[in-house]
């Protein structure tokens, strides 16, 4: 069994989890509200600008120049994708590069983007696109699982987790892709880099449901502050 195989079988239950989570139920019901569909909005486009970092950082650390061309490919796509992005936000969102980098970064979103910015000093692809490629592979999955669904058809609802573009999907999809660079990447590391990859991965896949659940809540760090002060008082501070 080859690694991407073995971190998409040992990805199962957290794929399952996604599937099940009450922010993307809510979805396919068009039970979410107005301020849970904003959050996730608002900290989405945080972290997909995010990734650009992780992406030019995959180009940086290429070991053949079909790895950098690949990667520059899939980075003008994602800056494509956020200068359209930001077009469409409401007037009160980021509507600049400049804007954008200032946006709030709530906990779970922080969290997440930091597990994949503490690769990029590897400078190993091996070691980077993991924490890349399983949310992309998360999202063309639960694209997947939204097409046996029967959901609503009423927008913002129905454009959410649709495989509209083909780029991702097939064998030269991006996704595919990416597996066949972390096999071939593979096939030099030792086992302990192999092991070091795939938890990498499968950590990605975890974040990606409670990415879900900070929108379904809509946690901010004044809810993490008040956690932790709970009860402060009594013990005299």
């Amino acid at each position: 069994m080859s690694l991407s195989e073995e971190m998409i079988q040992e990805a199962q239950p957290y794929l399952i989890a996604n599937e099940k989570h009450p922010f993307v139920q809510g979805i396919i019901k068009g039970q979410l509200t107005p301020a849970q569909l904003q959050y996730y909005d608002r900290q989405d486009i945080a972290f997909e600008y995010n990734e650009v970092a992780v992406i030019t950082a995959l180009v940086n650390a290429s070991t053949s120049t079909e790895q950098a061309l690949l990667f520059q490919k899939r980075l003008t796509l994602q800056l494509s994708m956020l200068k359209d992005w930001l077009k469409r936000e409401p007037a009160d969102g980021p509507h600049d590069w400049e804007s954008l980098k200032q946006a709030p970064i709530q906990p779970i979103n922080q969290l997440y983007r930091q597990h994949m910015v503490a690769t990029i000093p590897t400078h190993s692809v091996l070691q980077i696109l993991p924490s890349f490629a399983a949310g992309e592979w998360m999202y063309i999955e639960l694209g997947k699982f939204m097409e046996t669904q029967t959901r609503v058809e009423t927008e913002p609802f129905r454009s959410f987790l649709t495989l509209s573009n083909q780029d991702f999907l097939g064998p030269r999809g991006y996704i595919q892709q990416f597996f066949d660079i972390i096999d071939h990447e593979a096939q030099t590391a030792s086992t302990q880099e192999q092991q070091r990859a795939k938890a990498t991965f499968l950590k990605s896949c975890l974040l990606e449901w409670y990415f879900w659940d900070a929108a379904y809540k809509q946690i901010t760090w004044e809810n993490w502050q008040t956690m932790a002060l709970k009860g402060q008082a009594g013990l005299g501070l």
